[in-house]
């Protein structure tokens, strides 16, 4: 300016620059002082407006006596008479200022003074295009910054150096942060040399620096006691227009959530296959797949399925699974109450119940003190119908964070157990139904028709000769008398079972003992096993106490001692025990003798099921012995089941009551 304004033979020189609807003085030479502290003026109020206006030179000898002056303008500006403003254009040719000199007296201005301004207008034209140029820069620099930043994706780049120049925020709360001013090619080889990992922004970025292109590349990244992230890579280098490396740039996206989204779903749809369909299948064995394949696919560090012991009214362990590192505390506690314990908070809720930390859980404390590399749990309720009847528990060595999404998904998994167990119990009283028919239709056929038929060729042999000799009339009226007492059974029995399972006949229960009722049934049975070389091995408390009716009871222990004398063989032991089970009574029958096949075992306390090797060895019965004690222990609210061993081979039937009182 100082140039322009001795060029022009003027004493002072300014330059205005366009800010919207105002100019804004951004230099000057020989002005007042207090023009530094002017502040921006209106265009249509200055001089330089007007050549803002015009977009042309603007020249005036007499500020007061030229008529171009507008009226708002100042007739004299700090006592200046003469102006001369050219205007300033940005690269675009739009103007965006004005460069011009005054003077405090009325002058004439000459061409060589127009040239002056002119030169000192277009030096300041590229001093504001590269102003420009600079301000563009920033605030798109900011732009990106601020829009990076702003990103949930990771990002990083570098130079063809392969120096550090950009990580935003993401990308340092996924890797941490990575080292500035250094070669990150040299870094990661020594830092190899000593650590056997690297922050994962790292391969792809050196990678694409190489000179490769990379799309989804799937990364895992372990961190202490949190389960693995899954993250997905995208790099690139930076190349020129004419092909020279700039640097490369890497994105990194969490896809954690969204790869355990498609894994929950894939186990869930899993567990169905497994569960649809398997009508014939062991209950236990599916049940066990389904576990298995939980804690397999989803990763955790076992597995556990509860069932709920109606008879004691508490949960028990039913099947377990874990993975090789077998991690569960050794010692927990197999049975469980309500509200004790991960599986018994999930029972006491019907609601799933996490624990993020196991060993700061104030209810886990019930199955341990100390669950070692264990850190977290979910159990889930498995309903049948609106009931809780079982109880899924998955145990984590990392620290889990409850979300919605698994809690979802575990439910359903736990829903689809509850309709398997629901759909099998149909299965099973279908089956039943199915046999009970067969079976009946025998014993009409057999068991009825035979000891009936008997009564009645004997009633007309007497009746159409009455001369029978006495001693023949009397084995006839035996046998009648025999064959009546065995309809009088089966009679009584199918009487018992119908009235019991109709509501008709009830328990009467009352305080009673056990051990006396076994004790004096197993008098009755040495007496009948009479001659045969068979010994009762008794294992039976001095005091056995629950609530019961000790007669039906007493039937229930006549059934299983008399059928486990007709199958025992001679020189062979049957064992009797009675044991207490938390809150419930236990009674085991065993016998010596041939293994019952299991499909056959399941059925043996179906109405009139006999077994194939009974009817083939002539063994007396019903097949509504079994039958009647099931229902009776059924009425007790207690459960009554077959099992078999090879060593020896034989049978044990084992009968678990309540003790507390009915209603309590």
């Amino acid at each position: 300016m100082t140039l322009m304004a001795q060029a022009a033979q003027a004493p002072a020189a300014m330059v205005h620059l366009l800010d919207g609807r105002q100019l804004r003085l951004v230099g000057g030479y020989g002005l007042p002082s207090q023009w530094a502290s002017t502040p921006p003026a209106s265009v249509s109020s200055t001089l330089s407006g007007l050549v803002i206006a015009r977009g042309s030179p603007v020249v005036i000898s007499d500020v007061i006596a030229d008529a171009q002056v507008p009226a708002e303008a100042p007739k004299s500006v700090m006592g200046e008479r003469a102006y001369l403003g050219h205007p300033i254009r940005d690269a675009d040719g739009a103007v965006t200022g004005v460069c011009a000199v005054l003077d405090r007296r009325p002058r004439p201005w000459q061409p060589e003074h127009l040239t002056a301004v002119d030169h000192g207008a277009k030096a300041c034209a590229g001093l504001v295009i590269e102003q420009h140029s600079t301000v563009r820069a920033d605030e798109t620099r900011r732009l990106l910054v601020a829009l990076l930043e702003s990103l949930q994706t990771g990002v990083a780049a570098c130079d063809a150096a392969g120096r550090l120049v950009f990580s935003n925020k993401a990308n340092q709360d996924l890797h941490g942060e990575l080292p500035q001013d250094v070669d990150l090619r040299a870094w990661t080889r020594q830092r190899l040399a000593s650590a056997p990992t690297l922050p994962p922004a790292l391969g792809p970025l050196l990678r694409a620096l190489a000179g490769e292109h990379l799309r989804d590349v799937e990364i895992m990244v372990e961190r202490p006691r949190q389960r693995p992230s899954t993250l997905l890579a995208d790099a690139q280098p930076i190349i020129t227009a004419d092909g020279a490396s700039l640097g490369a740039v890497v994105t990194m996206q969490d896809v954690t959530q969204q790869h355990s989204a498609a894994v929950l779903k894939d186990c869930e749809l899993t567990i169905r296959r497994l569960l649809s369909g398997s009508d014939t299948s062991p209950a236990d064995g599916l049940l066990r797949d389904v576990i298995t394949t939980v804690g397999q696919m989803l990763d955790w560090a076992a597995t556990e399925f509860w069932a709920i012991d109606e008879v004691g009214n508490v949960l028990r362990r039913r099947l377990c699974w874990t993975d090789e590192r077998n991690l569960l505390p050794s010692g927990s506690p197999d049975r469980l109450g309500q509200g004790e314990g991960m599986p018994g908070r999930a029972w006491q809720t019907s609601e799933t119940v996490w624990a993020r930390n196991l060993n700061t859980d104030a209810g886990s404390g019930a199955q341990t003190l100390d669950w070692g590399m264990l850190r977290s749990a979910v159990a889930v309720p498995v309903p049948i119908g609106s009931v809780t009847r079982g109880v899924l528990v998955c145990y984590s060595a990392y620290t889990e964070d409850p979300d919605d999404v698994r809690t979802a998904v575990m439910t359903g998994i736990a829903a689809h157990i509850g309709q398997f167990l629901e759909r099998r119990r149909g299965w099973d009283l279908t089956a039943q139904l199915g046999h009970s028919r067969d079976e009946y239709i025998a014993l009409v056929g057999h068991e009825i028709r035979t000891p009936l038929t008997s009564i009645l060729s004997y009633t007309t042999m007497m009746i159409d000769d009455p001369d029978l000799p006495a001693g023949d009339r009397a084995e006839m009226l035996r046998v009648m008398q025999r064959n009546t007492g065995r309809l009088q059974v089966i009679i009584a029995k199918l009487l018992d079972i119908a009235g019991m399972q109709s509501g008709h006949v009830a328990v009467e229960s009352r305080r009673m003992d056990l051990s006396a009722v076994v004790r004096a049934t197993v008098a009755t049975i040495r007496n009948r096993s009479a001659g045969r070389d068979v010994t009762f091995d008794i294992d039976v408390p001095d005091e056995t106490i629950l609530w019961g009716d000790s007669r039906r009871l007493a039937q229930v222990t006549d059934e299983l001692l008399a059928n486990a004398l007709d199958w025992a063989d001679d020189g062979t032991r049957i064992i009797v025990a009675v044991s207490t089970d938390g809150p419930a009574a236990q009674l085991t029958v065993s016998n010596t003798g041939p293994v019952i096949p299991t499909a056959e075992r399941e059925r043996l306390f179906q109405r009139f099921f006999r077994t194939p090797s009974a009817i083939s060895n002539a063994i007396p019965g019903t097949g509504l012995g079994l039958s009647l004690a099931r229902v009776i222990v059924e009425q007790h609210g207690g459960t009554i089941i077959a099992g078999t061993g090879d060593e020896p081979p034989g049978t044990t039937i084992t009968v678990r009551l309540p003790t507390e009182r009915p209603g309590r």
